[in-house]
């Protein structure tokens, strides 16, 4: 096994580290281990509905981007104190490959005088709590298994931003993502930069480290490109229906939003407000659009609400769907 070494590169973004994996994937013929430098970021799972998992108020306010991954699992939030792992192999048994691979990692902690183990629910655990998970995904070309690493996360804000925006069930995932997860920092006389590195060489042979040329670069950025796009984001969502209410000086509001592929398939209001024209026009101004609030916002400056609902306002109708922090000084 090879480790590539991305520290030339620095901090990147998620969408940067998933090119790599696939570009690995295409071009190499032996097993590859590398690591990923991160910034504040949440990951979801191939199939997760984003809206269902993710607390966006929350991640906007603490300026955590939001990325899909091509494996499965869960919504990870990653920060500076954590990093994250792949191996990329031809090695295409799911069991195999978290046998193999994670075996090596237990083995790298154990020689660091850590009593590390691998659960049955593919994670990394010490003193019985959790500190990395791991999925995996495989295609025609090979695997790849990749994880977390908590080394000194905020275990608060974690919590907060995959949590729905509910103050007991925060409460209550802090105090169990306590009483679960555990920094592995805490127990090393090592910095999270030397931690990483002693990986790196431990993992493989060092003598089989290499870099990315320039052209190796250049391909990946390219690659990142659609990682990065709405449509892989937020498109690969079922459809679902959102819908939310609230009541202002002007009256009682309803909508109800059907969205696929992060689409706008249809859009009713209803509620006690007062009429200005009638609403049709402006339900159908939506079709056809984004889900995203910089789609509605543009919507909205050909088609402000207040000529159809009286005293309503552009920023009111946004909110309610979006959040003031989503939508507001972030949009």
């Amino acid at each position: 096994m090879k480790s590539l070494n991305l520290k030339p590169y620095g901090k990147n973004e998620i969408s940067f580290y998933l090119a790599v994996e696939e570009y690995l994937l295409s071009t190499c013929q032996e097993d590859v281990f590398f690591l990923w430098d991160l910034q504040k970021s949440i990951i979801i799972g191939r199939n997760q509905l984003l809206a269902a998992e993710v607390n966006v108020a929350y991640a906007n306010k603490i300026k955590a981007k939001i990325y899909r991954r091509p494996s499965g699992g869960g919504a990870i939030f990653a920060d500076e104190g954590c990093f994250m792992f792949s191996f990329v192999s031809k090695v295409v048994s799911k069991a195999e490959a978290f046998k193999k691979y994670l075996d090596l990692m237990v083995n790298a902690f154990k020689k660091l005088g850590l009593e590390v183990y691998f659960s049955g629910r593919n994670d990394l655990m010490f003193r019985e709590k959790k500190f990395s998970g791991n999925a995996y995904y495989q295609n025609e070309n090979g695997s790849v298994l990749h994880g977390t690493f908590l080394f000194a996360t905020n275990l608060e804000d974690l919590v907060k931003a995959i949590t729905p925006d509910n103050e007991k069930l925060i409460s209550k995932g802090i105090k169990s993502v306590y009483e679960r997860v555990i920094n592995i920092g805490e127990h090393l006389s090592m910095t999270q930069s030397e931690l990483m590195d002693y990986l790196l060489e431990k993992i493989s042979e060092s003598e089989k480290m290499f870099f990315l040329s320039e052209l190796d670069y250049q391909k990946i950025k390219q690659l990142e490109k659609k990682y990065k796009e709405p449509s892989w984001i937020y498109g690969q969502d079922p459809p679902f229906t959102f819908q939310n209410e609230n009541r202002f000086p002007w009256g009682k509001i309803t909508i109800y939003i059907d969205v696929k592929k992060n689409k706008v398939t249809n859009l009713d209001i209803k509620g006690d407000f007062l009429l200005v024209e009638d609403l049709e026009e402006f339900k159908k101004a939506f079709i056809g659009e984004e889900f995203t609030c910089q789609a509605f916002t543009k919507i909205l400056e050909k088609k402000s609400i207040d000529e159809y609902i009286m005293n309503s306002t552009n920023e009111q109708f946004l909110n309610l769907i979006f959040e003031e922090e989503f939508c507001g000084k972030h949009s």
